[in-house]
């Protein structure tokens, strides 16, 4: 081969491999962009479906706020009224030392006993222990909701925290108190759970969830049962109501987003549909069987394991 012929055939082969190289640039470039747009729209996604989530969760909350608002104003107009009491017998212990101090000082000759029963210094004394103690009760009981109000509104974080089953459907079962009371009979066996990795928030939002709908199944007056137990490998819930039921057709759809059987304008389709997607997170399973005008029964399954 001439050594011009040579030349001109590198000068091909350089020219090919620029081009090579140029196409695997420009695809690697495209590549790059399309994994970053599609990295983002998961992101975006994500991020939506978590706002979704929160969003679901704080209208429950606002469909309870009343009921809530009524279960902490209970036990804030008993203290009250047990503070009133205690200023009033405050006064008597008052008038009581001030007429011993004035007896005293004049050194007259004092009856102790007269002057108590005057007083009602032993009603005073012992009634003084059950104002107490109703007091604290009460504020207790305003703590423990608003505990209960905050662990459920908190949103919850990307990992799996041990929490315990039986105290998350016990905590939600306060918030939601005063939506079943005056429609059923709460019906509750807990047996001992272990500790399991998961999301407490979300499960408390399933929890919600089933016991809202089960209030809302019966018409007027029924039973709605919660009971716990453990299986192999894992943790069972389930919520039952003595509820009109599901039909058939219905519930091979109640899991469908925006879905719903309830009139327009009293739901939105969306919580059963979150629910199992909270509980496929967790690694579980939300099952569902209903008989018309007996009931509806949902169990949760979940495992143990992070």
């Amino acid at each position: 081969m001439s050594n011009i012929d040579y030349k001109a055939a590198y000068a091909r082969q350089k020219k090919a491999r620029e081009q090579a190289d140029k196409l695997l640039e420009d695809k690697s470039r495209e590549l790059y962009e399309a994994n970053t747009t599609l990295t983002s729209a998961y992101n975006r996604l994500k991020q939506q479906k978590t706002q979704l989530l929160h969003q679901e969760k704080l209208a429950s909350i606002g469909q309870l706020a009343a009921g809530v608002a009524h279960e902490i104003n209970n036990p804030s107009a008993y203290v009250k009224s047990n503070l009133t009491s205690l200023n009033r017998y405050r006064t008597k212990f008052i008038a009581f030392l001030s007429e011993l101090q004035e007896e005293l000082n004049q050194g007259k000759t004092i009856s102790y006993t007269e002057l108590s029963e005057k007083h009602t210094l032993d009603f005073l004394m012992e009634d003084f222990e059950d104002i107490i103690n109703d007091s604290i009760m009460g504020m207790d009981k305003i703590a423990s909701i608003v505990r209960s109000l905050r662990d459920f509104s908190r949103p919850d974080s990307d990992k799996k925290k041990l929490f315990n089953p039986n105290d998350a459907v016990k905590n939600t079962l306060k918030l939601v108190w005063n939506e079943l009371k005056y429609k059923a009979e709460i019906v509750e066996e807990y047996n001992d759970l272990p500790d399991i990795y998961g999301f407490a928030g979300g499960f408390s939002q399933v929890i919600l969830n089933l016991l809202i709908n089960a209030s809302h199944a019966i018409p007027e007056k029924g039973t709605i049962a919660i009971s716990t137990s453990t299986i192999e490998g894992g943790i069972k819930v389930i919520v039952s109501d003595t509820g009109h039921g599901i039909a058939p057709k219905d519930l091979l759809k109640i899991f469908d987003p925006f879905f719903t059987t309830k009139d327009p304008g009293k739901g939105t389709g969306l919580g059963l549909s979150i629910s199992q997607n909270i509980i496929e997170k967790h690694g579980g399973r939300l099952l569902a069987s209903s008989e018309i005008g007996k009931g509806t029964t949902f169990t949760i399954e979940l495992p143990n394991g992070a």
